[in-house]
């Protein structure tokens, strides 16, 4: 996945409220929500009593969101499985569209996660009011101590800052790594291309002939593999170069930084859209403790 430092493209602006920008991430959070709407309902229809097929994973899916919100929040907490669910599918959906080339990642965008965060601090202060009262909720504010007030109102502000940062930097970061990593191997390409053409036919011609050579004698060693297929490669189109022929091709751009990638948007993308979602679950839990005897659970 590459990215654009310079921030989200605005497509067009809707001429109303003084102007609604349509950017990259307006449009990827859309299809990402069309596309969850659709597989929900699609994977929610016909279930069978005995699941077969796909039936089986989605309901392994469901159990694990399940229990890990019962282990986290509590069991008077499960109800809240499915908003949990939506944020981890919102967050890990949203950060891999990204990797289609030509839609950006929502969560690369800091109003995309930002927005998610404020809503999750917007559902703390609800239910901390509904259960203590507005007075109440403003008394916590003074607790243990009343010196401690400026102190709890700037941590209470900085909380959904601090989540929203924590998933935008570490999904925008790769983003710009995979970027510029993409970028240093084309510059590099060109470098390597341009001096065998410099040199001449033979050059091309001697690198395939030792890439030929390497691979003759790898004997199952894969650093002898990989460099009898970059000699081979290198000396190839080197030889095309210098006859002008598919010039200043970035071949070392292919395949490399897709590796990095693996890592910066799949595994790094997966592991936030957890964290997101477990920080959300220990926040929103503890404005709802385990309700006392004899009193109903809120719904």
């Amino acid at each position: 996945m590459s990215l654009d430092v310079s921030g989200a493209f605005v497509y067009f602006t809707i001429p109303i409220l003084g102007g609604i920008p349509i950017t990259q991430t307006t449009v990827s959070s859309f299809v990402v929500a069309v596309i969850l709407c659709i597989l929900s309902i699609t994977l929610g229809r016909n279930l069978q009593k005995r699941p077969t097929g796909v039936q089986v994973l989605v309901e392994k899916g469901v159990s694990m969101i399940t229990n890990l919100t019962v282990s986290v929040m509590g069991e008077h907490n499960v109800h809240w499985t499915p908003f949990m669910g939506t944020i981890f599918l919102s967050s890990i959906c949203g950060s891999f569209i990204g990797l289609t080339g030509f839609l950006r990642s929502a969560t690369a965008d800091l109003s995309c996660v930002l927005v998610w965060a404020i809503m999750v601090s917007v559902i703390i202060w609800y239910n901390n009011i509904k259960h203590n009262g507005f007075l109440g909720w403003l008394k916590g504010f003074t607790e243990p101590i009343v010196v401690m007030t400026p102190m709890n109102i700037v941590s209470e502000i900085a909380q959904p800052f601090s989540m929203a940062f924590r998933h935008f930097g570490n999904v925008a970061g790769g983003g710009v790594i995979s970027s510029i990593i993409y970028a240093a191997f084309g510059l590099l390409s060109s470098a390597v291309l341009n001096l065998v053409a410099s040199v001449g036919w033979l050059m091309g011609v001697g690198l395939m002939l030792i890439g030929v050579g390497l691979f003759i004698a790898w004997r199952k060693k894969l650093p002898i593999l990989i460099l009898s297929i970059v000699s081979f490669v290198i000396g190839a189109f080197g030889l095309l170069q210098t006859f002008g022929i598919l010039s200043d091709v970035p071949i070392l751009s292919l395949g490399i930084p897709a590796v990095l990638s693996c890592y910066f948007d799949l595994f790094s993308g997966f592991i936030q859209a957890l964290v997101f979602t477990l920080l959300t679950m220990v926040y929103i839990s503890g404005s709802l403790p385990v309700p006392e005897a004899g009193q109903t659970k809120d719904k």
